[in-house]
């Protein structure tokens, strides 16, 4: 899946000069943004993002747009970028996007296979439930083991394991109560069934 901000034009030029001109109090005042109220900064980033607002009054196209379209401005003097909200930063808010995407792309891949492993896991569920459902019913909800019958839980028992290649067919399985089933597992195993 792509990510919203994969691709942000520069935000400069007559763009931003339109904007300006149309909000030059309010955006000199608050910013482009609620958080970004001067009077309620901490006075160095305060100082911050009135440089970086007045800078961007004077010059425009110095100010590039970061993932979250925040404004930022480069200050040659310090060696860093400065946000319209007081920030600064030694990267390039071009360089935040592209770590952004990545990171994005990243989160987009790992939800996509936690959602595949769900899925699998999901459908297998539904069919060991419907597999457990037939065998209790052949089996008469009775141990085949011991005979007893009606107990709860009762287990469905593979008789040659699955780590040996045994598999889920009905002939492979049958139906056990909770103490014949550890002992089908230890004492009663044999590897060799069905192998002649």
């Amino acid at each position: 899946m792509r990510s919203l901000f994969s691709y942000v034009p520069p935000f400069s030029g007559p763009l931003m000069q339109e904007i300006i001109s149309m909000r030059a109090k309010p955006f000199m005042e608050c910013g482009l943004t609620d958080r970004a109220r001067l009077p309620e900064l901490p006075e160095a980033m305060a100082n911050r993002a009135r440089w970086a607002r007045e800078t961007a009054c004077k010059d425009p196209s110095s100010v590039e747009m970061d993932h979250e379209l925040l404004p930022w401005v480069f200050c040659e003097e310090d060696d860093l970028w400065y946000s319209f909200d007081g920030n600064y930063s030694t990267q390039p808010p071009s360089e935040k996007i592209k770590k952004y995407n990545e990171w994005q792309a990243k989160r987009d891949a790992y939800n996509a296979k936690r959602e595949e492993e769900a899925d699998r896991e999901y459908k297998h569920n539904l069919y060991w439930s419907q597999v457990r459902k037939d065998i209790l019913i052949r089996d008469d909800y009775t141990c085949q083991l011991c005979g007893k019958q009606g107990c709860k839980p009762l287990h469905i028992h593979h008789i040659l394991k699955r780590k040996e290649a045994g598999t889920d067919h009905y002939d492979n399985l049958l139906t056990t109560c909770p103490k014949c089933h550890k002992q089908a597992d230890t004492k009663l195993y044999d590897p060799e069934y069905g192998k002649e």
